[in-house]
């Protein structure tokens, strides 16, 4: 990157407030509160249908989107620690170490096998 003007503590700002929309695990708040929320909804849902196809169609639904919101997850966090590492190294003076955290921000690494 040529050039930088970052100002850190409007990035914080902005990081505070991502964080704040994704929620913690356990506070019943943001996405992370959604998604919980979901989950209950869909295994009641199969408990009270008593019924194995209308099970079977939950746990396909399921199956595919909270791997689609699993992922959703995961980038989103990526793209926050790497904003916040980017710009920790840009205060600290390692502008190429800055480029690296930013070019990396948004990758997925791979799961372990």
């Amino acid at each position: 990157m040529s050039q930088w003007n970052i100002q850190p503590e409007a990035v914080g700002g902005v990081l505070q407030t991502v964080i704040g929309h994704f929620g913690e695990e356990g506070s019943g708040e943001g996405f992370v509160g959604i998604f919980d929320k979901l989950q209950d909804n869909l295994e009641q849902a199969g408990e009270a249908s008593a019924d194995a196809a209308v099970n079977m169609a939950l746990m396909e639904f399921a199956g595919h989107y909270f791997g689609i919101l699993g992922d959703m997850a995961s980038l989103t966090m990526s793209a926050v620690s790497g904003a916040s590492e980017a710009t920790t190294h840009y205060v600290n003076g390692n502008l190429e170490m800055a480029e690296e955290a930013q070019e990396n921000a948004g990758v997925i690494p791979d799961p372990e096998p």
